[in-house]
């Protein structure tokens, strides 16, 4: 019996092996494969309805996250779903893109959806655009289907495309650059959809400008007329990461009271540093900013009311797109500049036409290459860097006379290199000007000696009656003079005005504070009396030390300290005084 158990045992185990084997080799039926007829849906711009069947082993789950698409679903039988899929109709001007998503047994599928637009015929209104001489902005409406295209091969003009609207029209802006040349020009804008192009033609007006008839202008009158001025220094010429702003440097805006407290002050005119960088659009139109624009006008209008000259000029820019260190010996460069100077100059030229001679336009600042005249590229070729600013000074005067209005006889400023009165006497070339009658200026910078007035650490005392451990020099009063006499020669001996643009000391310590204000005294006699009208440089910055000008409060116009109304006071004295006795001899004499 255990030999029959044993037995039975084994057939039984070896009945349920033999079973499992032939479980494991019968074959499995395929799983149906998930599919859709069609695999895409594409509805024209009217949308409507397109039938999807769907091939399933399961009952499967079909949706669309798209708002413009439905789904309508029949029966699930036989492994299929017939779907009906409506599309609502494209009013838009963008082709629509979505997708269905199918999941069934094990399988999901994305079936793509896609719709037209309705198609309208490409348009252009109007397809030919004239420009004046003084280039500017114009715009055309695109009527199309879809977002056009724009370009231009003409070197003068620049293109734009705003964003298409829902009336399926889009505003191009063309912008054109002032027109320097005696030519007139020709261009044209190709605007473009899908197949469709139309070409707008362009033309601008020549450059001309006539010969003004006026009279002579002196520099007894311009010296009665200026001196003394002040700088709103670190004010609009203030810049920060390549954008100018007007408080940036820490100075309050400035308002109406500024400037009435400084004509209260005894000042004639007021010199509105102006930097424009950070808001000149791209070449080849350079378009000036409209708010920046109208924020100097508010301020020179400002200086109107009071009864103030006014000069606006081109400041910091020279570190950026006025760069002559890139510019002198690389004529494509200079060329780009000598464009964006003359865009610029007619654009401001061109809001100020109606302002009378009161309001005084300077070309630029302290156009230089970085080292002052004494780096080693322009100590080997300074004719190289002065050509190339005598070409700039004289693009600036085209810019202006050509603007229109007063701009013809407008008094005009114009710097030799780096402001220095020594560089500019060797190397300045006036521009030919418009006029039958001298209108140009020359403007200069003195910061005579350097080392009492700006450097580090200041020298503490000035002139023949100083300690001298602690004066620059000698001969301090004589250094000043000996500037003035050669401007003097150079160009007022010649019925050539000139005007120290900027001028002035950093605060000394209180010790040392009756040297400051005798070299005041000093320096303004010596200049008034060769009819050298001066700019005060005053920056805003308070206390003791270098770069130390501050003298009125920008946002209200009243003196910063006590110390600050006593050098003004001096001055205006040094300039305005009339009494005979009063002379730069009697001035020396009473040196501290």
């Amino acid at each position: 019996m255990k030999i029959q158990r044993i037995l039975l045992t084994f057939l039984t185990a070896f009945v349920s092996l033999s079973s499992i084997y032939s479980c494991e080799e019968k074959p499995q039926p395929e799983p149906v494969k998930l599919a859709a007829v069609p695999a895409e849906l594409v509805f024209d711009a009217n949308g409507g309805t397109i039938d999807l069947s769907i091939t399933s082993g399961i009952k499967p789950t079909v949706s669309c996250s798209d708002s413009w698409i439905s789904l309508q679903e029949g029966s699930y039988a036989s492994n299929g779903l017939k779907v009906s899929v409506k599309a609502t109709a494209n009013t838009g001007t963008t082709q629509r893109t979505t997708s269905i998503r199918v999941i069934g047994d094990k399988q999901s599928l994305m079936i793509p959806v896609s719709q037209d637009i309705a198609r309208v015929k490409l348009t252009v209104n109007p397809t030919t655009v004239a420009f004046d001489r003084y280039g500017g902005e114009m715009t055309v409406t695109v009527t199309s289907s879809e977002q056009p295209t724009v370009s231009t091969s003409t070197a003068w003009c620049g293109v734009q495309a705003g964003s298409i609207g829902s009336n399926r029209e889009t505003t191009v802006t063309i912008s054109a650059a002032a027109n320097a040349t005696t030519s007139s020009r020709s261009g044209s804008v190709t605007i473009s959809c899908g197949k469709e192009s139309v070409t707008v033609n362009l033309t601008e007006e020549a450059y001309s400008v006539s010969t003004a008839s006026t009279t002579a202008l002196t520099p007894e009158q311009v010296f009665n007329a200026m001196g003394p001025g002040w700088n709103m220094g670190n004010h609009m010429d203030a810049i920060n990461n390549g954008v100018a702003g007007e408080t940036i440097w820490g100075n309050a805006k400035c308002t109406q009271a500024t400037f009435d407290n400084v004509k209260k002050a005894g000042f004639k005119a007021v010199r509105i540093c102006t930097t424009w960088t950070g808001h000149i659009g791209e070449a080849p139109a350079y378009r000036l900013e409209d708010k920046w624009l109208e924020r100097v006008a508010e301020i020179v209008g400002y200086a109107e009311k009071a009864g103030l000259v006014a000069i606006v000029n081109t400041h910091h820019d020279e570190t950026y797109w006025l760069d002559i260190s890139k510019a002198y010996n690389n004529n494509t460069q200079n060329e780009k500049v000598k464009d964006e100077i003359f865009c610029v100059w007619t654009q401001i030229a061109r809001r100020f036409a109606d302002k009378g001679e009161w309001l005084v336009f300077e070309s630029f600042n302290e156009i230089q290459d970085g080292g002052w005249g004494w780096s080693a590229a322009f100590q080997a070729n300074p004719d190289a860097q002065y050509k190339v600013l005598n070409d700039w000074n004289q693009v600036f005067v085209n810019a202006v006379r050509g603007a229109g209005g007063n701009n013809a006889t407008r008094w005009l400023g114009v710097p030799g290199y780096a402001a220095s009165p020594g560089f500019t006497i060797t190397g300045l070339v006036l521009p030919k000007d418009y006029t039958n009658a001298n209108r140009l200026m020359v403007a200069v910078h003195d910061y005579d000696p350097y080392n009492y007035t700006l450097n580090t650490p200041l020298v503490r005392q000035w002139g023949h009656t100083a300690d001298k451990d602690k004066r620059c020099s000698d001969y301090d009063e004589e250094g000043v003079v000996a500037v003035f006499d050669n401007l003097k020669k150079a160009y007022l001996d010649k019925n050539i005005p000139v005007y120290l643009g900027e001028m002035g000391c950093s605060r000394h310590a209180d010790e040392d504070f009756a040297y400051q204000q005798y070299y005041m005294e000093y320096f303004c006699k010596a200049a008034a009396d060769r009819l050298l009208p001066m700019y005060l440089w005053d920056n805003g910055a308070t206390g003791v030390g270098p770069e130390k000008h501050g003298y009125f409060d920008h946002g209200t116009g009243a003196f910063v300290d006590a110390k600050a109304e006593n050098l003004i006071g001096i001055m205006v004295k040094a300039v305005t005084t009339k009494d005979p006795a009063y002379t730069l001899e009697s001035v020396y004499d009473s040196a501290p």
